[in-house]
C-alpha cells in the first residue's frame, strides 16, 4: 500500500494501523456510495438552480459553477486511471437471471419515477413559488421540458447489459 492510500485509510477510519483487506473493501464501498449520493445531489441542485434562474430571468454563479463542475467531473471520470472496470454478473440459472433482470428493472423504474416527479415539480411548482411568480404549467406543453425525461427513460428502461446468462455448452467445451 502506497503512502497516499495508507494516509487516506487511516484518516477515514481514525486508526493508527493500516487496515486489512476487508476493512479497505468496506471503506471503498462506503466512499463509493457517498460519492454517488453526492453526485446525484449536485445534479439535482444544478437542475433546481437552472429552473430557479429561468423563473427569475437571472443567471446565477451557482448554475454556471455547477454546470462547469459537472463537466469537469465527467471529463475526469472518463480519463481517470482509477475508474472502475465494468461489472459483469454471470448467472448460469435462467430463473435467477430473470429474477435479477426484474430486480434491476424495478430499481430503475423507481429511480425514473422519482426523477420525473422531481423534474416536473421543480419546473412547475417549486421554482416559481420561490421566485415569487405564479405556477408555471405552460412549461408542460414545451418539448424541451420532456427531452431530459426521454433521455432518462431510455437509459432506465433498457435491459441491464451487466447481467449475463452463461451458455451451458460453452462451460462444457472449456
Amino acid at each position: 500500500m502506497n503512502r497516499k492510500d495508507k494516509w487516506l485509510y487511516q484518516n477515514f477510519t481514525g486508526s493508527m494501523s493500516s487496515p486489512d483487506e476487508y476493512q479497505q473493501h468496506e471503506i471503498d464501498k462506503t466512499l463509493a456510495k457517498c460519492s454517488i449520493i453526492g453526485l446525484y445531489t449536485l445534479i439535482a441542485l444544478v437542475y433546481f438552480s437552472i429552473f430557479f434562474d429561468i423563473e427569475r430571468s437571472f443567471l446565477s454563479p451557482f448554475t454556471i459553477g455547477g454546470v462547469c463542475l459537472l463537466i469537469v467531473l465527467g471529463c475526469r471520470m472518463s480519463i481517470s486511471k482509477f475508474s472502475a472496470e465494468p461489472l459483469t454478473i454471470e448467472v448460469s440459472d435462467s430463473d435467477v437471471y430473470q429474477k435479477l433482470l426484474r430486480e434491476t428493472r424495478n430499481k430503475r423504474i423507481i429511480f425514473l419515477m422519482i426523477a420525473i416527479i422531481y423534474m416536473l415539480l421543480t419546473a412547475t411548482v417549486i421554482a416559481p413559488i420561490l421566485a415569487g411568480n405564479r405556477f408555471n404549467f405552460d412549461i408542460l406543453t414545451e418539448y424541451s421540458t420532456y427531452l431530459p425525461l426521454i433521455i432518462i427513460t431510455i437509459f432506465t428502461v433498457t435491459k441491464d447489459s451487466r447481467i449475463k446468462l452463461l451458455d451451458e455448452r460453452s462451460e462444457h467445451d472449456e
